[in-house]
């Protein structure tokens, strides 16, 4: 059996990123136990990629991205239906917080190798 998150979704459509209902689906979102464990409680775990993706997301829900974001999609990734995949999980109030903000860390660790607030590169390939 294929990896269902290898790759993000090519089906999230307008309509889902203004009403991100969709993002509770398992074809969406994956199961809590499907997420590794430093991914479910970063803080505790100590590592570091996980941290950091933790904070990436973390962000998101506090502040919003901010205009200048940069994400460095790994080989074969589609930037765009990466970004708009985890925007669907981000804003769906169909699942749990913990569980939305652990797919989105997991699953933006697994499509980009870093990203860039301010011009300081976090990781970059």
């Amino acid at each position: 059996m294929t990896d269902p998150f290898e790759v993000p979704s090519t089906t999230i459509t307008r309509g889902d990123l203004a009403f991100p209902a969709r993002g509770a689906n398992p074809d969406l979102l994956p199961a809590f136990a499907v997420i590794p464990k430093e991914y479910r409680s970063p803080e505790s775990s100590g590592d570091l990629e996980a941290l950091k993706w933790a904070n990436f997301q973390g962000r998101w829900f506090s502040e919003g991205l901010p205009a200048t974001l940069q994400l460095y999609p790994r080989p074969g990734i589609n930037a765009q239906q990466a970004f708009d995949h985890l925007t669907v999980l981000q804003g769906c109030y169909g699942s749990k917080h913990e569980h939305k903000a652990a797919a989105v860390a997991w699953l933006a660790s697994r499509w980009f190798t870093g990203y860039d607030f301010k011009g300081v590169a976090t990781t970059r390939e």
